[in-house]
C-alpha cells in the first residue's frame, strides 16, 4: 500500500511539472486573443502602450472596416492640478488623435468619450454604456496590445452583456505590437508583461464572474 501511494505520489508530482511547463511555454500565447476584422460599426482603441495601438486602428479605418474610431479618455493623476495652474497637457487620447489626423484620418472619425477611465474595465462599461444610450454598435473591433487582448475582449463582451447589448466583439491587437509571445521569457519586457497580465487576469475575473 505504501509503495502504491509513493507511485501515485510520484506520478502526480511529474504530472504537475509537466503541466506547469507546458504552461510556462504557452503562457504568452495564452493572452493574445486574435479574431479577423470584419465590418463594424466602430473601432475602439484601448489607451495604454506607445504608438503601436494607433497606428493598428488607422491600418483598420483605412482598410474600410469602420467609419469611426473611438477612445475613451484616460486618468492622469496630476493633470487636474496642472489645469488649475493654467497648465494645459494634451492627454493620451488627445495624442492619438493629433497621430491619426497625421496619418490622414479625418477629424469627424474620431471621437474620444470622456469618462477619466482608470482601467480597461472602466473603458469597457464607459463604451459599453455609450453604445446603449447614443450610438447602436452591432460589431465593434478592439485593438489593443498583444498581450493585453484576450483580458481586454473578455472585459468588453462582459461590460455589453451588462447592459444587455448583442454587440459582437473582435479582438484586433495591433502588428505593431513587439511582443513576443513564443518567447516571452527572454527579454524583461515581454516577462513584465506577461506576469502583470495574470495578475490583473485573476483580479478582472474575479470582478466579472
Amino acid at each position: 500500500m505504501l509503495k502504491f501511494k509513493s507511485k501515485l505520489m510520484l506520478i502526480i508530482g511529474l504530472l504537475a511539472v509537466i503541466s506547469a511547463t507546458v504552461f510556462f511555454f504557452y503562457a504568452g500565447h495564452l493572452l493574445v486573443a486574435q479574431d479577423e476584422p470584419e465590418p463594424a460599426d466602430l473601432i475602439v482603441v484601448l489607451m495604454g502602450g506607445e504608438a503601436e495601438r494607433i497606428l493598428g486602428a488607422v491600418d483598420l479605418y483605412k482598410q474600410g472596416y469602420s467609419p469611426r474610431i473611438l477612445m475613451v479618455q484616460n486618468s492622469h493623476p496630476g493633470y487636474d492640478v496642472l489645469e488649475t495652474r493654467g497648465v494645459k497637457l494634451p492627454r493620451d487620447p488627445e495624442l492619438a488623435v493629433m497621430a491619426a489626423v497625421q496619418l490622414g484620418v479625418p477629424e469627424e472619425a474620431l471621437m474620444i468619450l470622456p469618462g477619466n477611465a482608470e482601467s480597461t474595465l472602466n473603458e469597457a462599461i464607459i463604451v459599453a454604456e455609450y453604445v446603449s444610450q447614443a450610438l447602436a454598435a452591432d460589431r465593434v473591433l478592439l485593438v489593443t496590445s498583444k498581450s493585453h487582448s484576450m483580458r481586454a475582449a473578455h472585459l468588453f463582451r462582459w461590460a455589453f452583456k451588462q447592459y444587455e447589448l448583442d454587440t459582437e466583439v473582435l479582438s484586433c491587437p495591433t502588428p505593431y505590437d513587439t511582443f513576443n509571445a513564443s518567447s516571452w521569457w527572454r527579454t524583461r519586457e515581454d516577462a513584465k508583461q506577461v506576469v502583470l497580465e495574470y495578475i490583473k487576469l485573476v483580479n478582472s475575473l474575479r470582478e466579472t464572474l
